[in-house]
């Protein structure tokens, strides 16, 4: 009875700071909603919207923050659902497919490949833990987290936030994850070759005191993120997949200096297949067969 009644209270005072701290987090992102109504910090194309990348020891981190007019409730129960993220994640130009299970466990499987379309077999499977962390009439905080990544980087975070403020939403993604000896090696060469004239969204002064976009690893990430939050921002106006296929794809091409890398008529072949073998992957889940097809199947 004794232990029981200690368990209640140990739960008690975890509810109580997880409120707290979500309190706490809810201030914090109210100043940042009047920083951009109020064109306090550097905005992107003088639209509400807000990108910040930072390198701390070997991890790696972007941020946008956004102003969105939508339904809080409707937007909050759909991304509370894994199978949603599915219907739009696969518009990121490297993403091959989108698979979730809810039991034992709920998450989420993202297949990162290549630019051009890919089997996704072929892809590395990024698994994620898909946890909705906090949410009441104002405020939803939702967190995707994986283990293991590609070249050796761990510790992936994709975290969704929402802050409803009058009749708008305060949108916040962020993108983190631990780089590795093998990861860091590689970007250094891509840097130096074919990645060597890519640039990210965020400014800063050069020598000669001019603003010029930033580049190097941390353009890497902020280019990144903007593809999860375009897809995300093209799944909140349109229901039917062909439309956010193409949506997205004109969303990005706002942005050609950052994010151009293939013809239309490339991606929206290669989305369709994409979607396409997500579905049929999908079922196989579901019918609780491994996700791929193989020799040894009924």
């Amino acid at each position: 009875m004794i232990k029981k009644h200690c368990f209640f209270i140990v739960l008690y005072f975890l509810l109580c700071s997880s409120v707290l701290a979500s309190e706490t987090r809810k201030v914090e992102l109210l100043s940042t909603y009047h920083s951009i109504k109020n064109k306090q910090i550097e905005l992107l194309q003088n639209q509400p919207l807000s990108i910040k990348s930072t390198v701390t020891e070997n991890r790696l981190s972007a941020d946008i923050y956004a102003l969105k007019h939508y339904d809080f409730q409707q937007l909050t129960t759909d991304l509370s659902k894994p199978a949603q993220w599915c219907r739009f994640v696969t518009l990121h130009l490297n993403i091959k497919a989108c698979t979730y299970t809810l039991s034992p466990n709920t998450s989420l499987s993202f297949y990162a490949g290549r630019k051009f379309y890919e089997p996704a077999e072929d892809a590395f499977e990024l698994h994620y833990q898909f946890k909705v962390d906090y949410l009441d009439k104002e405020y939803f905080r939702l967190n995707l987290t994986a283990k293991d990544g590609p070249f050796g980087t761990e510790d992936y975070l994709i975290r969704l936030e929402i802050l409803k403020v009058d009749k708008q939403l305060l949108l916040h993604m962020s993108l983190s994850y631990q780089t590795s000896f093998s990861s860091r090696m590689g970007t250094s060469v891509y840097l130096s070759t074919i990645g060597s004239d890519k640039v990210g969204f965020s400014q800063k002064l050069n020598d000669q005191g001019e603003l010029n976009y930033i580049g190097g690893i941390e353009a890497i990430i902020e280019r990144n993120v903007m593809r999860y939050f375009l897809a995300l921002s093209t799944y909140m106006r349109h229901s039917d997949q062909v439309e956010m296929i193409k949506s997205w794809y004109l969303a990005t091409e706002n942005y050609a200096r950052q994010l151009h890398e293939v013809k239309e008529e490339d991606y929206f072949k290669a989305k369709q297949l994409e979607f396409d073998q997500q579905f049929k992957m999908q079922q196989r889940v579901d019918a609780g067969k491994p996700v791929f097809e193989s020799l040894f199947d009924d």
